[in-house]
């Protein structure tokens, strides 16, 4: 039922009332057909009492009619009119009314035991009693048969009017109960309404825990929200220093464009104008690499790896090629040091390739001047992989040990961005691998990988 999700009032109100409705009804069903059973039954003994007082007073007034106080007594007694028949003990008509109704299927009737059966009476359903006694009229003995009957219309109206007050009655307690219902229900959703007013005159910028008092099945939601609104401050806390840290990282390459390029439009010569224009792409290289770092963290943000079994001697293997001419260049040696046999993990290949070549670049630019080699390494135990980039240039300070994978950390003579260890770091974190940091003797920083 997609109605009751719309609403919990309405869920509420159909649970409860629901179950209440359908009792209610099945009860009065039951109460209307046991009313029908008590009307029969009344009215059926009833009518066997006219019968045997008829049979005793046409006895005793030796066969004249019944008298106008007797016969008041019995409509009184049975609610409307009684009609009734005498067959004398010689099988005569003594008193009554002419052409009784019959049974259908003839049957013997026994002494002085009633018998009731419905039947038909001038086009009238009625209900009839018929009584078979021993008696002596005008000094005539033998059997006689009283004959009593009633239509039917007075019992079913009797049985309509207690189903009737039934109804009236079950109505009354769904109303009286449903009325309780919406007035508890509302009261005990009174704290949520109160809690959402408070919530609602908080403004965008207060995102303090809710410390007000709230029932006990509210207290799970609440401290999911309180939880939530942390989240929030720390994610709003973490941008506004990333923002300024940007700012000011993107800040110095910027003006050293802006100078650059102002000498090169100052420039008196060629040649001055040519050694400040190479100045000027150092200076534009830094800033598209800082600029390409900082989108590479934004992809990573909520980023679902595309796990794929790839051979990791391979994705090295790729990799060092490319960079080989570039790091051979700076006369420094490089090397790819991989088992001969297959390496094989469950990784996004891109970000790999993305972590590898900031571990090697990271590698070339704060090694210092007298780096000899970076060694690209691939090895592996019974419970892990390791990979990891080597290089014998500058140390990591200590101060630095703790901090170097954050945003914008950066050694003191360093002239990078300060994002590369920190986009290495979120590829491990999204891989649940490690991170491999050793300072001495020689720099090795890189990934380990459980089997």
């Amino acid at each position: 039922m997609k109605f009751m999700d719309r609403s919990l009032k309405l869920r509420l109100l159909v649970l409860i009332l629901l179950p209440l409705i359908i009792i209610s009804s099945l009860a009065m069903i039951w109460r209307i057909d046991d009313a029908k059973k008590t009307a029969e039954e009344i009215f059926d003994r009833n009518l066997m009492m006219l019968a045997f007082a008829i049979s005793r007073d046409v006895t005793l007034s030796e066969g004249d009619s019944l008298s106008e106080t007797t016969l008041g007594l019995f409509r009184q007694a049975s609610g409307g009119n009684v009609f009734y028949h005498i067959y004398g003990p010689d099988g005569s008509f003594i008193t009554g009314y002419s052409s009784p109704p019959v049974k259908k299927k003839k049957t013997t009737l026994n002494l002085n035991k009633p018998e009731l059966f419905n039947a038909s009476h001038l086009g009238t359903a009625v209900r009839v009693v018929q009584l078979a006694e021993t008696t002596n009229v005008d000094g005539i003995s033998g059997t006689s048969v009283v004959t009593a009957w009633q239509t039917l219309e007075l019992r079913k109206q009797f049985a309509r009017n207690l189903a009737l007050r039934t109804g009236i009655l079950t109505a009354f307690l769904i109303i009286t109960v449903a009325s309780l219902v919406l007035i508890g229900i509302k009261l005990s959703l009174q704290p949520l309404a109160d809690l959402e007013n408070a919530i609602k005159k908080r403004s965008a910028d207060d995102l303090s825990p809710i410390i007000r008092p709230v029932p006990k099945e509210t207290k799970g939601i609440v401290s999911r929200l309180n939880d939530l609104f942390c989240e929030l401050i720390k994610a709003q806390t973490a941008r506004d220093r990333f923002i300024s840290n940007a700012a000011h990282q993107l800040r110095n390459p910027i003006s050293g464009i802006h100078t650059m390029a102002q000498a090169t439009a100052n420039a008196r010569t060629l040649i001055e104008a040519k050694s400040r224009a190479s100045e000027l792409v150092i200076e534009t290289r830094l800033a598209a690499r800082i600029t390409e770092q900082l989108l590479s963290l934004e992809r990573l943000d909520g980023r679902a790896p595309r796990l794929e079994k790839l051979d990791l001697n391979n994705l090295v293997r790729k990799i060092g090629t490319r960079y080989a001419t570039k790091i051979l260049i700076k006369e420094i040696i490089f090397s790819i040091d991989i088992p001969s046999l297959p390496v094989f993990i469950h990784g996004d290949e891109f970000l790999l390739t993305e972590a590898i070549q900031n571990l090697i670049d990271n590698a070339v630019s704060h090694g210092g001047d007298d780096q000899s080699f970076i060694e690209v390494k691939v090895s592996n135990d019974k419970k892990n992989i390791y990979l990891t980039v080597e290089n014998d240039g500058l140390s990591i300070p200590n101060n630095l040990k703790d901090k170097i994978f954050e945003r914008f950390a950066q050694g003191p003579s360093s002239e990078g961005s300060g994002l590369g260890l920190t986009i290495v770091h979120e590829i491990i974190k999204i891989h649940e691998a490690k991170v491999l940091i050793e300072v001495s003797p020689i720099t090795i920083v890189g990934m380990i990988f459980s089997k």
